[in-house]
């Protein structure tokens, strides 16, 4: 064992390969053991994850270290900053992404039942017309795509939605989801593997959030306290800790002798 700590955010190239080419699953698999062999500790994002390093063999468990992602930056980011344009018509937020996990295909099967009810789909990221006709028989009319944003444009998006959409079949931390929170923005996720492909499931939560203000306002409410729970200080202090310890368990003989003297 050598003395570095390594962070291993997830597994998702052994629960999700078909988010992820060959080669770089293979790499991955010969490389995460290695370092959990090799790292004194492993951290990771969250409990989930801890759980999938454990069964698949990367680290032992008193290894591994839960320390989880931060949020707080998120309240820096300025949404006068942004130039993004907007729909004029009350709308819904998500992130579009072409790896499997990510799930676009349910966001884009919702379309049609959020242009009924009134609301337009705003989808940054990496998606495009070839992407979205993979999923849907054709163009979305209610379907917006500004593509790679900034994050002060992301935070104008999120002020003025009425939640943010976060479909992934999984994740191991889900920070845009958390930042969302940080921002304000109700969120809707799933929270089980059934749960990504029942659009109507989904569009239920939304028209509720849409009638009702009361839920809305305790959602957004309930996402800030959430969100305060993940602070990049206490991160970083849980590293410090863990280098700490590092640091007095390979103390050599004379430098104790020297400490204590």
């Amino acid at each position: 064992v050598t003395k570095h700590i390594a962070c291993i955010n997830d597994l998702h190239t052994r629960l999700m390969p078909e988010s992820y080419g060959r080669l770089f699953r293979l790499a991955h698999r010969a490389i995460l053991p290695a370092l959990g062999r090799r790292a004194a500790y492993i951290t990771t994002v969250s409990g989930l994850s801890r759980q999938h390093l454990i069964e698949y063999g990367v680290a032992p468990a008193e290894k591994i270290v839960v320390t989880y992602n931060g949020s707080d930056h998120a309240a820096r980011w300025d949404a006068g900053r942004s130039a993004l344009e907007l729909p004029s018509r009350p709308y819904v937020m998500c992130l579009g992404r072409s790896q499997y996990h990510k799930n676009a295909g349910l966001l884009l099967k919702l379309a049609s039942q959020l242009d009924r009810i009134g609301l337009d789909l705003v989808m940054a990221g990496e998606v495009d017309r070839e992407t979205i006709l993979r999923h849907v028989p054709e163009m979305p009319d209610n379907l917006r795509m500004p593509g790679h944003i900034s994050d002060d444009d992301f935070r104008k998006a999120l002020s003025g939605a009425l939640c943010f959409l976060f479909p992934s079949r999984i994740e191991g931390f889900g920070l845009p989801a958390v930042e969302a929170m940080t921002c304000g923005c109700p969120v809707v996720a799933s929270t089980a593997p059934c749960l990504p492909e029942d659009p109507d499931a989904w569009i239920g939560q939304i028209v509720r959030l849409k009638d009702t203000d009361a839920l809305r306002n305790r959602m957004i409410e309930a996402g800030l306290r959430r969100a305060q729970d993940f602070r990049w200080r206490r991160i970083a202090e849980t590293y410090l800790e863990l280098m700490a310890r590092l640091d007095n368990e390979t103390v050599s003989p004379a430098r104790e002798a020297r400490r204590r003297a």
